[in-house]
């Protein structure tokens, strides 16, 4: 397991939007803008069950997450790891996430919602493109 530094976790601390890529069934690569949260050095997604990234996931755990400081775009960080899916039907870490991202709860919330699953991106590879690292 790889480590992140406290650079790298103020950056998945931050309101900064990330890209998971995972792998499609043919192996070509599936890439989204998704918020991220953090979870010691695992990274946190809420993701609807019935979505194409949650299948990947569960066929392939596989996974790399790429983020980036908006002030300095060129400061970015990619983290290749495994990916654990797990029930959540509450939608808890989804509303978590839209109170870190917007200040409020998940829009969804107020009408049905889709089932959602918290998938947990355990680190193998940590790269930045920064000079100190």
């Amino acid at each position: 397991m790889a480590r992140l530094t406290d650079k790298v976790r103020t950056l998945f601390d931050g309101k900064n939007f990330a890209v998971l890529s995972t792998l499609e069934p043919d192996g070509t690569p599936h890439s989204t803008v998704v918020c991220v949260g953090r979870d010691g050095d695992d990274l946190l997604f809420a993701l609807p069950k019935s979505r194409r990234k949650t299948a990947n996931l569960t066929r392939d755990p596989r996974a790399a997450v790429v983020i980036f400081d908006p002030a300095s775009p060129y400061e970015s960080v990619q983290v290749q790891g495994t990916a654990s899916i797990h029930d959540d039907p509450d939608g808890t870490l989804a509303d978590e996430l839209s109170y870190k991202y917007t200040g409020g709860p998940y829009p969804g919330f107020a009408g049905p919602h889709p089932q959602w699953v918290t998938v947990r991106i355990t680190p193998g590879k940590v790269t930045t493109s920064w000079p100190d690292s």
